[in-house]
């Protein structure tokens, strides 16, 4: 019946370093390959790792894994934006709020793809 009367704590510290992994990976491939749809690919994949495990586990609700989702790929992905996108100089203020508004609609709809998979199938009683 898994917990149909307890709500799990998050961990939000087991949450955190999955982020920072995550954010060493994209940052050592932000580093060494400076081409942004890898830097994507880098932080998605770690999503999808997060997200099969998730699915695995069969523990967590929609609104639970698109939560974590978004808080790992926030993590996963800031340092490289902050370190990568963010000071190189070829870019004018337009094309950096238009990567970023692209950037953000694209990962939250990663995120609700995600959950969707990870979600916990229903249960008939």
């Amino acid at each position: 019946m898994g917990n149909l009367f307890l709500r799990e704590k998050e961990s939000w510290l087991a949450w955190s370093i999955w982020g920072i992994i995550g954010a060493f990976i994209t940052l050592y491939v932000a580093i060494s390959t400076n081409a942004a749809h890898l830097i994507a690919v880098s932080a998605m994949s770690m999503l999808v790792i997060l997200t099969w495990w998730m699915q695995q586990s069969k523990r967590y609700d929609f609104g639970r894994a698109f939560k974590i989702c978004c808080y790992v790929l926030l993590l996963s992905v800031l340092p490289a934006f902050m370190f990568v996108v963010v000071p190189s100089d070829d870019l004018n203020r337009f094309d950096l709020i238009f990567q970023s508004i692209t950037f953000l609609t694209l990962s939250l709809l990663a995120c609700l793809i995600c959950s969707w998979i990870a979600r916990r199938p229903k249960q008939y009683y």
